[in-house]
């Protein structure tokens, strides 16, 4: 099928009619449904201006923009109140930053103000009253709390208590609480209640200081000690000491000036102990040192002297220049003087020999006068307690039997039943002796029952025999407390032994021993931090021991804390 072209049609010319001449000008077209459009003709060099358009208008719409207008105000009033901070924050605000820089500085000075204000916290509330709710302000005043928090801690530490309550209180203002601040109130609380039992500690020590009460039970050092096991860092305890450690060393001045070299090394060891850092303590111990070689060096005199008059048969006589009055001048100047203990035992041992000279002579009353002054030196000696003994059944066959042709009268009988009662004694000395009973107590010791046997059969050869066996006995137990561990007990057991055998050579290397046991429970006490066992035990140690180097090193090193 051929293909035909379609050509368009050609434009009909449509000729302008102006219509009638008296029709109006701008007649409404009949309404048709549809928008109109009017379209005006350009005129030519009116490009600038353009004839106003007047939209065709909706009926009812002006209303509704006004109130989608009122609604949108609404809302905006509404974000803005709830978001003020906010919003505040995105309008500068020269003022408010320049308090904020102010307090962020003052906090990077540690300047809180609770002291001088105005200070970080000042600051910071004054932004938050400028701002409102300012995130800045706000995390300002929280750094201030945490900084108070950190301040009590501090002054807790240092036992500041009322500067810790002032820290404590800002701090609980600022945070409103949390568990930090909750656990510093209570150790606050504690230390106020340890504080009050501390001030009466303090109280009692100032009281006994002034009563002249300076160590010892119950003594100013004793209170000081304890306040400051307490509380190391107490500076009225520490003041205390040094005050009783200034008037020990006034003791030791005058203990020195009287030759009282003992005591001297008694009050110097004290200071050393309580107070290392004295400042007077190394003038002191120089003084010490130098006036001890010279007291030792008159004392070896003297024993040297005694010596020769023991040889020289002057052991009481002359008066006040006799080996008796060198001894006991010796002693008196150094009582553990075991030289001069051994040498009293030579004086007593040579009055017991005289006194069985008299015996045998008929002289009983010098006998016993003698054996009397032999008692004030060695009171407990079996040698003395077997003289006795002796002496009171030679009275008893003198009495039975009178002496003829200058010949001993011969053994009296003893009878059966004062036998027997001796024999009971003598089991009973035993029986103590097995359990330690050496010396104590008074009438039921060891020593006592076998010297009343003695009294009721002078030829017991039992009872003898027992009162011989003591010292080595007491020696034994020594020895056994020692390997125990048992010093106190110990150091009862070498009383005995001391007394029993006076002036024995093992006396001396015994209380050696013991002064070393002493020291090594010190040092354990103090490695294991228990200043108070080890001072106890350094001041036994130092009984036993005085000399001992150890026991020196240890008195500096150990001091008041």
């Amino acid at each position: 099928m051929p293909i035909r072209e379609v050509r368009p049609a050609a434009p009909t010319r449509i000729e302008p009619s102006l219509g009638p001449l008296d029709a109006p000008r701008h007649a409404p077209p009949a309404p048709d449904g549809l928008p109109h459009f009017r379209a005006e003709p350009r005129q030519p060099g009116a490009g600038a201006t353009r004839p106003a358009r007047t939209p065709r208008r909706t009926p009812g719409a002006p209303w509704l923009r006004w109130l989608l207008l009122a609604v949108l105000l609404l809302l905006g009033v509404l974000l803005i109140a709830q978001h003020r901070a906010w919003f505040a924050q995105l309008l500068p605000s020269p003022q408010l930053d320049h308090v904020l820089d102010q307090g962020d500085r003052a906090l990077a000075q540690g300047h809180l103000g609770d002291r001088h204000p105005p200070g970080a916290r000042q600051f910071y509330q004054q932004a938050a009253q400028i701002s409102g709710d300012n995130s800045r302000a706000l995390a300002g005043l929280q750094a201030v709390g945490q900084a108070e928090l950190m301040r009590a801690k501090a002054a807790l530490a240092e036992h500041r208590l009322a500067a810790a309550d002032v820290a404590l209180k800002q701090a609980y203002a600022l945070l409103g609480g949390g568990t930090e601040l909750t656990t510093l109130q209570q150790q606050l609380a504690r230390q106020r209640a340890q504080g009050v039992r501390l001030a009466d500690l303090v109280a009692q020590a100032q009281q006994a200081y002034a009563t002249g009460r300076l160590t010892g039970a119950g003594s100013a050092a004793g209170w000081y000690l304890q306040v400051l096991q307490a509380d190391p860092g107490n500076a009225v305890a520490r003041h205390g000491l040094d005050q009783v450690a200034a008037a020990l060393a006034r003791q030791a001045r005058q203990a020195l000036a009287s030759g009282d070299i003992n005591g001297a090394r008694r009050q110097v060891q004290q200071i050393a102990t309580l107070m290392p850092s004295q400042a007077d303590l190394p003038a002191l111990q120089a003084e010490l040192a130098s006036s001890a070689r010279a007291a030792q060096q008159a004392l070896t005199q003297k024993l040297a002297a005694a010596a020769s008059l023991i040889a020289a048969g002057h052991i009481t006589t002359p008066a006040g220049a006799s080996a008796l009055d060198l001894y006991q001048q010796v002693l008196q100047a150094d009582p553990g003087n075991s030289v001069a203990q051994a040498g009293l035992a030579h004086v007593a041992t040579a009055l017991m020999v005289q006194a069985h000279a008299q015996a045998d002579a008929g002289d009983f009353s010098a006998a016993q006068r003698l054996l009397d002054q032999a008692a004030t030196l060695t009171p407990h000696s079996v040698e003395l307690a077997a003289a006795r003994a002796r002496l009171a059944h030679a009275r008893v066959q003198a009495s039975a039997q009178p002496v003829k042709s200058g010949r001993p009268p011969a053994p009296a009988a003893v009878p059966p039943a004062q036998r027997q009662q001796a024999l009971a004694l003598v089991q009973r000395a035993q029986a103590a002796a097995a359990r330690g009973d050496f010396l104590l107590p008074p009438g039921a010791s060891a020593f006592d029952l076998y010297r009343q046997a003695l009294n009721l059969d002078g030829t017991s050869r039992a009872a003898r025999a027992g009162l011989q066996a003591l010292p080595q006995l007491a020696a034994n137990a020594t020895a056994q407390a020692l390997h125990d561990g048992q010093l106190e007990r110990a150091a009862v057991m070498l009383q005995n032994y001391a007394q029993l055998a006076p002036g024995a050579a093992g006396v001396a290397r015994f209380q050696h021993a013991l002064g070393t046991a002493w020291l090594d429970l010190a040092n354990r006490d103090l490695a294991r931090g228990d200043h108070a066992a080890a001072r106890s035990a350094l001041a036994q140690a130092q009984r036993w021991a005085p000399d001992d180097a150890r026991v020196q090193a240890l008195t500096q090193g150990l001091g008041g804390g």
